[in-house]
Formats: structure tokens, sequence, C-alpha cells
């Protein structure tokens, strides 16, 4: 194991929380996304021993915003026992939205203008509604098309006019990834996921979830009794000889997630003993049709600005848009495969986009706290558009 890392950061991240993963039309339907936002701040601050006009700043993402309605973020604040007079940032960086929220927090944090912050993400991808753009001059005459803005906003490239899963097609091409390949990953991520919650690997994290008189405390989406067999009578949407299939990508879903950040000396003043420290983070984009390609950038770019190997790193927490990716980054910088989401990621519980990020870095936060093997951990993803960004966390 490598020394720690010798950076000037300052920031520790004290606790985090997330809701469970609820599948598209799943358990967490009828909450709607601020509802779910608003869940994860009240239960982070339930949790810790701070009084809540202590908290300078909430930073969280959203991704599909179609008529969800002014500031999401900002009604999450107002909704929640943060006190009204306390400033909010909404961010939409797609997928990235989460995980942007968190690096704006620490850079705030790092300098001066806040000694707490919360931040992280909240998406109802079920909760997304139809649009009829260019509707309001009205049609004189012909069919009208509704777009689904689960789609249009989170899953499409508007610069390409395709879909993303069409853009890992041709990564797919580019690198030789067999679709065996993808199904046996998105086996382990769904064996994996399913251990973990039968072994009570989140219940720490999560924060539960009141809907229609029940209390949903559980993550949806992991079926770990597919086969290879299942996998390979899938369709595949993207294209007629393709690889891709609902079973090797990550599933539509519904969730928060949100961490506490906080200036290291301000963490002391206020009693709270902090979980881990946020080393660094580093972005990296490239055009939008090799979005996928960006996580190996980044992935290497933060590994070397802190002089880290990739065995200095403990776990990889990288979502998993597309098995493809995750099997294209394991295979061009070298990660071992017991090293990525070691407990499962989005092929098995879902991506909800622009919780992601806040979601993650709570379960490597926990990871972190609560396994003496796991010191030092990345967390991250893929931002539509061609991007990529990653943190760095490190035990404290």
């Amino acid at each position: 194991m490598a020394a720690p890392t010798d950076t000037d950061s300052d920031v520790v991240l004290v606790d985090g929380v997330r809701t469970p993963h609820g599948t598209l039309l799943g358990s967490l339907a009828d909450v709607e996304a601020v509802a779910l936002g608003r869940t994860a701040v009240d239960g982070l601050l339930e949790r810790v021993d701070v009084d809540d006009d202590a908290i300078d700043w909430v930073a969280l993402g959203n991704a599909i915003q179609a008529g969800i309605g002014q500031v999401p973020g900002r009604q999450v604040v107002v909704e929640s026992r943060v006190p009204n007079d306390t400033r909010a940032t909404t961010i939409n960086e797609a997928s990235g939205s989460g995980m942007s929220a968190v690096s704006l927090a620490a850079d705030r944090i790092a300098a001066g203008r806040a000694d707490l912050a919360v931040a992280g993400g909240f998406e109802s991808m079920t909760d997304a509604p139809w649009i009829l753009p260019g509707y309001r001059t009205g049609r004189r005459y012909g069919d009208v098309e509704l777009k689904d803005s689960m789609l249009y906003d989170s899953l499409w490239d508007v610069n390409l006019d395709v879909h993303m899963g069409e853009i890992t097609e041709g990564l797919v091409d580019r690198e030789g990834i067999f679709r065996v390949a993808q199904d046996e990953y998105a086996l382990e991520s769904h064996r994996r996921a399913a251990e973990a919650i039968d072994d009570g690997g989140f219940d720490a994290e999560i924060v539960p979830v009141e809907t229609n008189g029940e209390t949903v405390d559980t993550d949806e989406g992991p079926r770990p009794d597919s086969t290879l067999e299942d996998l390979a009578e899938l369709p595949t949407p993207f294209r007629e000889d393709g690889t891709i299939t609902p079973g090797n990508a990550s599933k539509l879903s519904d969730g928060a997630g949100a961490v506490l950040l906080a200036d290291a000396d301000a963490a002391d003043e206020h009693g709270l003993e902090p979980m881990a420290r946020l080393v660094d983070y580093a972005t990296a984009y490239r055009d939008p049709d090799r979005f996928n390609e960006a996580v190996g950038d980044v992935t290497e770019a933060l590994l070397e600005r802190n002089d880290l190997a990739v065995d200095d790193v403990d776990a990889y927490w990288i979502n998993e848009a597309f098995a493809a990716q995750a099997v294209y980054v394991m295979g061009r910088v070298g990660i071992p495969r017991e090293k990525l989401n070691p407990q499962g990621g989005a092929v098995a519980f879902g991506h909800p986009i622009g919780a992601s990020g806040g979601m993650l870095a709570a379960s490597l936060a926990y990871q972190l706290r609560d396994d003496p093997d796991i010191e030092r951990g990345v967390v991250g993803m893929s931002i539509g558009g061609g991007g990529a960004i990653l943190g760095l966390l490190e035990a404290c």
C-alpha cells in the first residue's frame, strides 16, 4: 500500500446517506424527485450532530428537469430541515450531476467560502413527463409527436442526435468487446449486489423512503438468478446486430444521495468525526462520440496527479453506465475486476441519472469507514456529451 497522498486538501467527508434504488415504475414510483432529494438531505442531517443553520451551502444534481419546477435543488432546501436562507445551487450535468455537485462543494470549501456543505443529487426517472416541442405555436394539420423527457434530457446525445447506447456500440466495435464479456460482467454485478444486500452491506447508508403508508428500505433491481443463457436471449435495441441489451446496461431507476463535506478544522470545531478525506478530483472531456473513453482518460489523470499506481487504490466505484464501458476501462487502465464496484453497480441497481454521484460517494465513504482493508477509493462516472469525473477519497 502506498503512503497517503501528499496534498493540501483539507476537505473531509463527514457522513453520507442514500435512498434505496427504485426500479422504473417500482417501489418509489409515487415519490417525486424533489421529495427523494428532501429525504436524503433530511436523513443526512438527522445523523450528524450539528445545527442545521451551520450548513453554508447545498449543491444538488438533477438531470431530468422538464416539468419539475423552478430550481429543483432550491425546492429541496425549502422543503427540508435546512433553513430557507441557506444558499443552494442546482447542477445539471447529465450522469455527472451529483459528482459535479460534490466537486463544486469541495472547491467552495477550499476557497474559504463555506465551512460545511451538503452535496449530492436526486432523480425520479419514473416521474419524467412527455413533452411537446414546438407546440406553443400550434399545429394546423398532421400528427403531433410526443418526446420522452427521460430519454431526451438524459439518455440522448443531442449533438449527435443518437442514444448513448448507440454511441457505446461504437466503442464495442473499436475495441472488439464481445457480448459474452459484457454479459459475464453484468452477471457478476448482479451477484455482488445481491450478496451485499443479503449481508446488510448497505443498511448503514440507506435512509428509508415513506410512500403510500409503506417504508422502502431495500434496493430493487439485482437479479442474482439470471444466467448467461437468459442474457443471451435479450434483444439489442441499438443495433440489429449489436451487443448492448437491457441486461448489460444500467437500469432506469429512481433515487437520491447526499454527503456532508466540511473544512477539516471546521469539522473539528463542531466535534464531527469524518469518514474520509476528499483528496482530489479530476475531469476529462473528448468528442461526444467518445464519452466512454473519457472515463479511462480521467482515471489515468487522477492517478497520475496523485502519484498513484492502479493497485494503490483499493476500490473503484465507477458507475456502470454500460457493462461494455466497464470492460473497456478495466482493460485499458488495468483495474482488477475484484476492485471495480465490489458491491455491484448500476447494471444491477440502476442509474438514477443526476443522483448517482451522491449515492456512490456515500457508499464508498461507508466502505472506507467499515472495511479495514479499504483505505483509498475512487468514485465517479462518465458524462453525456463526452466527459467523465472522478473523485479520490481516503479513510480518516
